[in-house]
This record gives structure tokens, C-alpha cells and sequence, in this order.
């Protein structure tokens, strides 16, 4: 299992490695519940807006404020991809408020996974996380 103070070295990292790239999102949404705390890591250390959303167990997809994504920049965060079911479900019904752009981030993603985030840390057996 990964503890929280290296998960949170990881997101450091993430943040001070592609800080420029990062300072053009206007609004980072964490996905309910394991991708709110890297999410509010991100959006504290780059100081934007911050959204949560989640997908209950009926695949059925919730955002808060989905009219403050209408053409921003947007960075989607969780803290796992397995499958990539949940992030692309997601990220379809994010593109349905008509972002500028969505890019998505997780702390890590199986390489086996049918979405590979935008930005991750590839690993090949999945892990428990806190």
C-alpha cells in the first residue's frame, strides 16, 4: 500500500515539474472521493478553482457548477486508473460542458488501462491506496 506523505511527494512533483504548463488551467476538478485530495494539492499549490464530481454506482455522472467549465482550461484529477471506465465517463460528461480544453490527470494508471491520462505514473499491478 502507498502512504499518503509518498503520494503527496508524487503530486509535488507533478505540480513543480510542469508548474507553466499547470498555470494555464483555469479549474481543476477532483474526482469523488480518491481524486479530491490530489485534486485540492493541485489547485491549492497552483491557487485556481476547484470542482468535485462523481460517478455513482449506476455509472451515473454529478459536477458541481458545470456551467464554470463552459470555455475553460481544465484539468480533471483522480487518483487511480484501472480501467479507465469512470475517468472516460467523466471526461464525456465534463466535454458536454463545453470546456476549451480537458486533460486529465492521475496519481497512477495501470498500464493496462483503455484510457491512459494525459499525465501519469504508469504501474503494472494496482495498488491499494489510503
Amino acid at each position: 500500500m502507498e502512504d499518503l506523505n509518498s503520494i503527496a511527494k508524487k503530486i509535488n512533483q507533478f505540480t513543480s515539474q510542469r508548474e507553466d504548463e499547470l498555470a494555464e488551467f483555469d479549474l481543476i476538478i477532483g474526482v469523488s472521493r480518491g481524486g479530491l485530495i490530489p485534486a485540492t494539492i493541485i489547485a491549492t499549490k497552483l491557487d485556481k478553482l476547484l470542482l468535485a464530481t462523481y460517478i455513482d454506482q449506476e455509472n451515473n455522472v454529478y459536477l458541481d457548477k458545470p456551467e464554470w467549465v463552459k470555455g475553460k482550461k481544465v484539468l480533471l484529477v483522480d487518483d487511480i486508473c484501472r480501467s479507465g471506465l469512470t475517468l472516460s465517463k467523466i471526461k464525456n460528461h465534463i466535454e458536454s460542458a463545453r470546456p476549451k480544453l480537458i486533460k486529465t490527470y492521475t496519481v497512477f494508471c495501470l498500464t493496462k488501462s483503455a484510457l491512459q491520462p494525459d499525465f501519469t505514473t504508469l504501474i503494472e499491478e494496482d495498488l491499494k491506496l489510503p
